[in-house]
């Protein structure tokens, strides 16, 4: 008898430690603020995307690189971070595997993602430069949705969450606590 109450009393902390979090049902993406306010990010915007180098790569048939600018409007994005290790839930979009974590160059009104055709990996398809890419930690639930989160805190800056295909992209900004 005493051997089956340590067995339940182990199956019960075991089930309390994978506790699923209540994440909204709609598809998209999710950051926990608090105990329970579920903040949505939105699709990143982008307003230009420009090509360096096109015309050598075309007149080489594809034997140079290929870079390409991609720019969201705005200095800053409008959901704001104060952890430095954020962990986001991403409901019924992409999949966790193909989840990607990249800073964007801060400019004065706009922020620039920098990608080339050289960086093209299997683990980087969206040719992000190595620098900007951050590794995550993805944990999925039964639900049917998973969590990522950075490997290590990151920096205060601006970010973009990109789910296999680079659209839709989520951003977001990390800041420093006051």
């Amino acid at each position: 008898m005493i051997g089956l109450s340590v067995l339940f009393l182990f199956l019960a902390q075991a089930t309390d430690a994978v506790r699923t979090p209540d994440v909204p049902e709609a598809p998209g993406v999710y950051f926990l603020k608090g105990e329970s306010a579920w903040v949505r990010l939105q699709p990143a915007v982008t307003s230009d995307a420009n090509a360096k180098g096109l015309q050598l790569f075309v007149d080489t048939g594809g034997y140079t690189d290929l870079g390409i600018n991609v720019v969201c409007p705005g200095s800053r994005a409008s959901i704001r971070m104060f952890v430095p290790k954020p962990v986001l839930y991403v409901r019924a979009v992409g999949s966790a595997k193909d989840a990607m974590l990249i800073r964007l160059t801060k400019k004065k009104d706009n922020r620039v993602i920098k990608t080339a055709f050289s960086n093209v990996t299997m683990a980087n398809k969206g040719g992000f430069r190595r620098e900007d890419v951050f590794k995550l930690i993805h944990q999925e639930y039964p639900d049917g949705f998973f969590s990522v989160s950075p490997e290590k805190e990151l920096p205060p800056g601006e970010y973009l969450l990109v789910l296999g295909n680079a659209v839709p992209a989520y951003d977001f900004g990390v800041d420093r606590k006051k």
